[in-house]
This record gives structure tokens, C-alpha cells and sequence, in this order.
């Protein structure tokens, strides 16, 4: 489907998409949607600069138009520059997608102050300030799009992810309240919930054996496998259009019909473990 053809359908054709994360996995994904959706689209990464130049390359070649931003997440003076970059270069951001996310695998006795500093600062602290950031050139013009991408994890709690679940049902209340102050604006702000999504992880040393755990989580999954990034990025751009108007401060759950309440089999642990 050539940008063209969607224009009717989704209603973002010229609108500019910020992605973050945005150059593997779920990113990459939702950046490529968009683009086929008419989306000019802004690929935000942090370290592989080879991987987002693929994706604005897989855009070029789809009839897309898109442009890549380095940017440590932690760094709010830099992901503030971008914004008014991109204002300045071909006007203000109608839809973010704040995808990018640390999830490293830690005990509670060895979650450091720093490593906690950190996955919040990328996982929360992040995602308001890009909200803040754009949110004037939204509200002015009557129209915008924020689609945070939460976790399972925040309602099924999670082995070794302290702060990670906790950023995760923080981004789920963020949501909530930036719908709040924005929804007579035009303005629309959801959270996606993925489930157990099929992604290559370029560190696995954080997830020690994850694909066995993978495995056997499928096995217990209703539909009996992994989720597709594509399935993420197809409820995204149903969330980013034309066709969600009226969808604010929700939470849409991409998860092959598990249950957000539903608590995975308690690991064992031993008092020496904390």
C-alpha cells in the first residue's frame, strides 16, 4: 500500500511521526507502518546508526519520506534540540510514539541506585518531556497523536524487573493524565501493551535463558506463540490515526488474548537471595 493509498483510510498522510527506539524490533516496526500510512517519519536511535539508516532506506524504497536523530534518552537538553529541529525543518511533531525502553534482568539486592536512575530516566522521565515538548504545536494545531508503549510486566508484576515494572505502570498513569489535560484539544493519548512479542534482544546477557523461558511461555499463551512486532505496529497505527478519534487515556493490550491480571508461576528464591 503506497503512502497515497492510505491517505483516505488513515488520515496521516503528510502528518511527521516521531518514533523512539525506532531502529530494531518494535520500533522499527511501528516506524515502517506509519511511513506506509503516509507518516513523514522521524527515526530517533540511540547506538546503531547502521540500523536506522536501514529503516529510513526501507522507507525511501516504500515512497516514504523520513530522517534519523541520535539521542541518548537520558539526555532531555538533546531530545528537546530534536524537536525543534524537526519544527524548524518541516514543522511540528503530530504523532510520538515513545517506544524506546531499558529492561535489564536484576535482582533487588543488585539494582544499583545508577541502573535505577537510569531505566527511569528512559522509561518515564523520558517520554513526559517528549510529551511536554510537543504538546504546544499539538494543542495549537487541533490535532495529535501520543502512543506510549507500556508492559505486561506492570500488571503482572515480574521476577528481577523492580524498576522496570514500576516505569511501566508509571507510563500507564502518565497516560492517563496527559489524556486528561489534552482530550479537548484534539489531542488523543493511549498506551500500548504488548505481550510476549518475537524480537531479537542485542543483550542477552540481561535475559539469562530467555529463549527457553520464551519457549515455554508460548506453550502457555492462548494462541500457543509469540506475537509479531507487525501485530504491535499494526495496533499502533490504529491508535496514531484517523480512526481512533474518540480513544483517550486507554490501554490497548496486544497479547494474544492473555490476561493482564493473570500472574505468571512464581520463581523460587531462597532468603540469601536478598
Amino acid at each position: 500500500m503506497s503512502p497515497e493509498d492510505s491517505d483516505e483510510r488513515f488520515g496521516i498522510n503528510g502528518r511527521v511521526a516521531l518514533v523512539t527506539g525506532a531502529s530494531r524490533n518494535i520500533g522499527r516496526a511501528i516506524a515502517l507502518t506509519l511511513a506506509e500510512a503516509g507518516a513523514r517519519v522521524m527515526v530517533l536511535y540511540h547506538q546503531d546508526e547502521a540500523a536506522a539508516d536501514g529503516v529510513c532506506e526501507e522507507i525511501r524504497q516504500q515512497g516514504g519520506k523520513s530522517a534519523k536523530f541520535q539521542a541518548d534518552l537520558c539526555d532531555i537538553a538533546r531530545l528537546r534540540e530534536i524537536v525543534r529541529e524537526v519544527e524548524a525543518d518541516v514543522g511540528g511533531i503530530d504523532i510520538l510514539v515513545n517506544n524506546a525502553a531499558l529492561r535489564p534482568n536484576t535482582k533487588i539486592s543488585d539494582i544499583t541506585i545508577g541502573e535505577w536512575d537510569d531505566v527511569f530516566a528512559i522509561n518515564l522521565r523520558a517520554p513526559f518531556f517528549l510529551a511536554q515538548a510537543v504538546l504546544p504545536h499539538m494543542v495549537k494545531s487541533g490535532w495529535g497523536r501520543i502512543v506510549n508503549i507500556g508492559g505486561s510486566d506492570a500488571y503482572q508484576g515480574k521476577a528481577r524487573r523492580a524498576h522496570g515494572v514500576s516505569t511501566k505502570s508509571g507510563i500507564a498513569g502518565l497516560t492517563r493524565a496527559l489524556a486528561l489535560e489534552t482530550a479537548r484539544f484534539g489531542v488523543t493519548v493511549n498506551t500500548l501493551v504488548p505481550g510476549v512479542i518475537d524480537t531479537q534482544r542485542p543483550r542477552p546477557d540481561w535475559y539469562p535463558g530467555i529463549d527457553t523461558g520464551f519457549a515455554e511461555r508460548k506453550q502457555r499463551l492462548p494462541m500457543a506463540r509469540l506475537g509479531r512486532p507487525q501485530e504491535v505496529a499494526n495496533a499502533c497505527l490504529f491508535l496514531a490515526s484517523e480512526m481512533a478519534t474518540f480513544t483517550t487515556g486507554q490501554e490497548l493490550f496486544v497479547s494474544g488474548g492473555t490476561c493482564p491480571l493473570v500472574r505468571q508461576p512464581l520463581e523460587e528464591y531462597e532468603a540469601d537471595d536478598f
